[in-house]
């Protein structure tokens, strides 16, 4: 149950720091730009534990197979904070690589940490009205 826990709260970190989207980015902004912009926004949500900003990177669409849909992602983040593991949490994007392809965006390799130990993420996201959202995430 612990290290499902954990899980899920790395995914839940990790997905705002890897797919968040950019509705207002500057003209002429590349989509992986567009990506790293949002992400320090994203990471800045979840260790302010703010679950109502953070809803706004996920997509409706939103489907992992080991946390479930978007309303499990955030009920799991809520219940991840209450039992501390929000707090002190680390997220290492050093040795992500970000691949975009015809509307789709894959954010390898994010490293995140914290009370519940150490895992590596995988996310997936789609472009949606023009605004890139996440909607899976894969520990490895």
């Amino acid at each position: 149950m612990k290290r499902l826990v954990a899980v899920s709260v790395c995914v839940m970190v990790a997905a705002a720091l890897g797919m968040a989207g950019c509705a207002t980015g500057a003209k002429g902004m590349t989509d992986e730009e567009q990506i790293a912009q949002r992400v320090q926004d994203g990471i800045a949500a979840v260790k302010a534990k703010d679950f109502k900003k953070f809803e706004t990177f996920i997509s409706e669409e939103f489907d992992s197979g080991v946390i479930g849909n978007k309303e499990d992602l955030l009920s799991y983040l809520e219940n991840a904070d209450g039992m501390g593991f929000l707090d002190g949490l680390e997220v290492s994007l050093t040795d992500s690589e970000t691949t975009v392809t015809d509307g789709t965006a894959v954010v390898d390799t994010v490293d995140v940490s914290g009370p519940f130990g150490s895992l590596t993420l995988t996310f997936s996201g789609a472009k949606e009205n023009g605004v890139w959202m996440i909607t899976s995430v894969d520990p490895y």
